[in-house]
């Protein structure tokens, strides 16, 4: 079990994406076995378990693991394919890989879980564990990895249940504020123009977090803004449907991502630098109020079944 000091608390989403980034070299790893890991991989290469030990494991020990390719450390197993690579024997694959990302050197701390999510783009994504089901999957039992939700899912769930929770929703207050100070002593200005509304036609994505979309139907639902289209309808591309033509019609509860960026006037070092620390004080938001933290386009959010808000 965890308690609630523990930093992913609130739980931590994961997918594999197939990518093979950690299958890959150039530093050397062991891949452990177990006898019945051993057996079921030379079933399914129709292969005598001798022939497999031989050809694919090395001794370390008492224990067998995986012997890598020469020079480059990858796995045995890893290989190219359509996508990019690939592992040869994915459905009996070990214990060790079917439970990464969470590994104990991994979940130790956020600066750890932060550094491999550089290399591994499952991390946040697709499948939501929780803490209990994280703490399980390091201590190796995967029975809990078939109890997951889907990480939209999870967002939802929890955004319903928080629909009115005062202290989430001033932590965001306060976070939008802090980024109106911070931008007041730059010399900027936004006429609500709208230009940057228009999603693919100015070339950029307006990424949201579950907090911020908290606080934005939180605000839409008492305010007396139009609905966008149909909830579920919204279309992939295109502009924010919010953008009409007096401007953002949201601009009250937009995201931070809308209150950090200016076409013009600030420079973009600047808005760099203040979106990742935005971004870091979100993600310490989300650990605080045990919030899954997902984070995806406005319009990936507008297409979800939005959760019920009293105005």
């Amino acid at each position: 079990m965890t308690s609630n000091n523990d930093w992913y608390c609130g739980g931590l989403a994961f997918v594999c994406q197939g990518c093979g980034n950690c299958c890959s070299g150039p530093v050397e790893g062991y891949v452990w076995m177990n006898p019945e890991t051993i057996e079921a991989m030379a079933a399914f290469l129709k292969m005598p378990m001798a022939q497999f030990k031989s050809r694919y494991l090395r001794r370390v020990g008492l224990r067998y693991s995986l012997i890598e390719k020469q020079p480059g450390k990858d796995c045995i197993f890893l290989s190219k394919n359509n996508k990019g690579k690939g592992c040869q024997v994915y459905p009996v694959r070990p214990i060790q890989c079917r439970t990464w990302p969470f590994w104990k050197e991994n979940i130790r701390s956020q600066s750890c879980w932060n550094e491999i999510a550089k290399n591994c783009p499952g991390i946040d994504k697709g499948q939501w564990h929780t803490a209990e089901q994280i703490v399980a999957l390091s201590n190796g039992d995967l029975s809990v990895d078939q109890q997951t939700t889907d990480i939209v899912e999870a967002a939802l769930t929890w955004i319903s249940a928080h629909s009115d929770n005062a202290q989430c929703l001033s932590a965001v207050e306060q976070l939008y504020s802090d980024i109106e100070q911070h931008i007041a002593g730059i010399d900027s200005a936004c006429d609500n123009c709208g230009k940057c509304c228009d999603f693919d036609r100015y070339g950029h994505r307006l990424y949201v977090t579950t907090l911020e979309m908290l606080y934005f139907w939180y605000g839409l639902a008492r305010s007396h803004t139009n609905q966008p289209p149909e909830t579920g309808k919204n279309p992939p591309d295109g502009p924010c449907p919010y953008r009409q033509d007096q401007g953002c019609v949201i601009r009250p509860f937009r995201p931070a991502s809308c209150r950090i960026f200016y076409c013009r006037a600030v420079p973009e070092k600047f808005q760099n630098e203040l979106t990742e620390q935005v971004l870091q004080r979100l993600r310490k938001l989300h650990e605080q109020f045990a919030a899954p933290y997902y984070y995806a386009d406005l319009r990936q959010w507008l297409s979800s079944k939005t959760p019920i808000f009293t105005p």
